[in-house]
């Protein structure tokens, strides 16, 4: 009898361990598949974003996709950036922090920086094809068709163009010499999209360009010029506005133009 009853209470707590095990997988189940869900939101997110052209902030990905489950931020962040990268052919890449361009910024961003020793980040995300050069052709990378593909082609050219005039200019361009170069290109007959000034502003707004206009004593009128945002120094590079000029140039692209062109944009040949 008593060896029979230690079999049952040896049976009872090997059945006792296994409806533990169990529910342990069930828990982590749960948790796994919360968390895969949490992914698929952020890729969503991220391509809506994207979609929209705005970026993707660390913010809004815990108020948006995250919720209570902010603790998960790394690895829900590192599976959609694997989707991302596996599935589209993108991946989110930090968008640099924005310069500081009037006297009075740089004056706050060094008051902040004697206050915190902390790395700077600008929380901010973008996405980017890292698709090989091989497959980044028109007829594979295609200009949306929201609102239209002629118009989103020439609305890509046209702050490429920008972008591109003021990396040019040493960084910084005038509001006077930026007007300038847009009249010679007729810009305001030949952008069927909208107003040059409507433009100009989206492109702001979209962080292509940063208009900085620095307030001047009393009675004078401000000094306003543009720089290339953060948005455009990941999507516009260096190397692609040396593309971009030589594609411009054509024929008359010799070695001395190209060495000046690479010198201007900080380039190595």
């Amino acid at each position: 009898r008593r060896r029979q009853s230690r079999r049952d209470a040896d049976s009872e707590d090997s059945e006792d361990s296994e409806q533990d095990e169990d529910g342990d997988v069930n828990m982590n189940g749960g948790a796994a598949n919360e968390e895969a869900q949490l992914v698929k939101k952020l890729v969503r997110y991220a391509l809506a974003c994207e979609y929209s052209r705005t970026s993707i902030k660390r913010d809004g990905i815990r108020d948006k996709v995250l919720g209570n489950n902010a603790r998960s931020f790394k690895r829900v962040f590192d599976g959609a950036q694997k989707q991302l990268q596996d599935v589209f052919g993108m991946e989110m890449v930090e968008l640099p922090v924005k310069e500081k361009r009037t006297l009075k910024e740089k004056q706050q961003a060094t008051a902040r920086k004697a206050k915190s020793q902390g790395a700077t980040s600008s929380r901010q995300y973008i996405l980017t094809s890292i698709l090989p050069s091989a497959y980044k052709t028109n007829s594979i990378i295609a200009p949306s068709r929201t609102p239209s593909a002629s118009e989103e082609a020439g609305y890509v050219g046209f702050y490429t163009f920008v972008i591109s005039i003021i990396a040019l200019s040493g960084g910084e361009l005038s509001d006077v010499k930026l007007r300038r170069h847009l009249t010679r290109m007729n810009a305001k007959d030949n952008l069927p999209f909208g107003k040059t000034d409507d433009i100009l502003t989206r492109m702001v707004k979209q962080a292509y360009v940063d208009k900085v206009v620095e307030k001047n004593d009393a009675g004078e009128e401000p000094t306003v010029s543009w720089c290339v945002g953060s948005r455009g120094r990941v999507e516009v590079p260096p190397q692609s506005i040396a593309g971009f000029a030589q594609e411009v140039f054509g024929e008359q692209v010799d070695e001395d133009f190209q060495k000046r062109l690479y010198k201007s944009l900080g380039l190595q040949e």
